[in-house]
């Protein structure tokens, strides 16, 4: 038997990486191709829904049969349900098991119908699944070691955040702050070349845009800095809120005397009514993170936004079925931005152009007080944005402080409260 030092990446290890990485990029990057189609063809449906009240009958009869293709996915997989990560976290730990082939095949159904019907559900938390099962696979079929099986496992987790976000350095901080935790040379280097690879893979197939084109480059003034330690405050608030939102939400689930099955229908005839009052609030929340570059609304309708947003994910994520908090949890976190620059701009403190820059800036504050992985928070809007380096530090300040108050108010990283609650079920 051949003991390897722990620094060291066999090429092994390296060649089944960049298997990982090679069919990680494919397979996510046709998942992220096929979500737009699929809401395409919604949005298309809900135009043609507001003709007549026959025709919004029809609707929400096709969101409910959508809904019990998804309710039977998680049926017959049940550890695709929610955003993943946690099951993930779970396989790492020992604390729970699933088999590969049947993660990733009724992952792909389930959240390619769950996220491409238009619910308040983001698309990277299946991704990072669906990345993982194929790690998993990977190392199964090769027969690896139950270390290189781990580090597979996480590179190709992490491969399927940046394939998702075009987001690489994200993809590797979120393997070291949520997944690695002990962190080995070779651990990192493994994780490091699957996410390079499924990265490259998956700019010559869609393309290296970022996740959300900013129609201009930011600039954070001076004079506007000692308003960031309040954004901070809000953000860390709100995470809490979130935090308190979703559990609540998976609470109320578990006690509604309902099947399962009618309990995953619900969110679609829920979200499919309230889209046919309210198009402006389909999807994970793209949209209203660009409100500011568009034709923002007042101070009231963003308030309404936030909340009602907030409300469809708790009834979607609450409920069971595939689909990721990232983004919902991003254009969330956006909104608060917004809201609190809009309301020193009204008062005339700040100019209209800083509405713009704390909308972006608060996006990755309201991930750590989340998620409570701070780097990954940060480097995941720069790439996501396509941002500079210029404006590292107003995000550092504001993340931070989101995150201290979080701590402050003992909220737990949302992740590891889900994965406790599967746990004790």
């Amino acid at each position: 038997m051949v003991v390897m030092h722990e620094g060291r990446l066999n090429y092994r290890l390296g060649l089944l990486s960049i298997i990982s990485g090679v069919l990680v990029g494919i397979v996510v990057s046709l998942f992220r191709i096929a979500i737009p189609l699929v809401m395409g063809l919604v949005s298309g449906l809900l135009q043609w829904a507001q003709v007549s009240f026959w025709h919004s009958f029809i609707f929400i009869l096709i969101f409910v049969v959508a809904g019990c293709l998804v309710a039977w996915t998680v049926q017959k997989e049940p550890m695709i349900g929610g955003s993943g990560i946690p099951q993930i976290a779970g396989k790492l730990s020992g604390q729970l098991n699933f088999s590969w082939p049947s993660v990733l095949f009724y992952k792909i159904a389930g959240g390619l119908l769950a996220i491409g019907s238009g619910l308040t559900l983001g698309r990277e938390g299946p991704s990072v699944q669906i990345g993982a099962a194929i790690g998993q696979g990977v190392a199964e079929v090769s027969k690896s070691s139950k270390a290189s099986t781990k580090y597979l496992i996480v590179g190709a987790a992490g491969a399927g955040l940046a394939t998702a976000f075009n987001a690489p350095v994200s993809g590797i901080i979120f393997c070291l702050e949520e997944l690695l935790r002990k962190v080995t040379r070779r651990g990192f280097l493994s994780a490091t070349l699957t996410i390079i690879t499924a990265t490259l893979v998956s700019v010559s197939l869609i393309g290296d845009e970022a996740a959300i084109t900013l129609p201009r480059a930011l600039n954070i003034e001076i004079k506007t800095y000692p308003y960031l330690l309040i954004l901070g405050v809000l953000l860390g608030l709100s995470g809490v809120l979130f935090n308190h939102v979703i559990l609540w939400s998976k609470v109320i689930y578990s006690r509604w005397q309902l099947a399962p099955f009618l309990k995953m229908v619900f969110p679609f005839l829920m979200t499919g009514v309230v889209l046919l009052f309210d198009a402006r609030l389909i999807g994970s929340g793209e949209q209203l993170i660009l409100l500011p570059f568009l034709n923002n609304p007042s101070m009231l309708t963003l308030v309404y936004l936030f909340l009602l947003k907030l409300l469809l994910l708790g009834v979607a994520f609450g409920s069971g079925i595939p689909g990721g908090i990232f983004f919902p949890l991003l254009s969330l976190g956006a909104l608060v931005g917004n809201i609190y620059a809009s309301g020193l701009h009204a008062l005339g403190l700040v100019g209209a152009y800083t509405i713009t820059v704390f909308t972006i800036i608060a996006m990755a504050a309201h991930f750590a007080a989340i998620v409570r992985a701070p780097l990954t928070g940060i480097f995941l809007i720069l790439e996501m944005t396509g941002g500079s380096i210029q404006y590292l530090l107003p995000i550092a300040i504001v993340t931070f402080i989101a995150y201290f108050v979080a701590e402050m108010y003992q909220s737990d990283p949302i992740y590891e409260s889900l994965l406790g609650l599967m746990v004790s079920h």
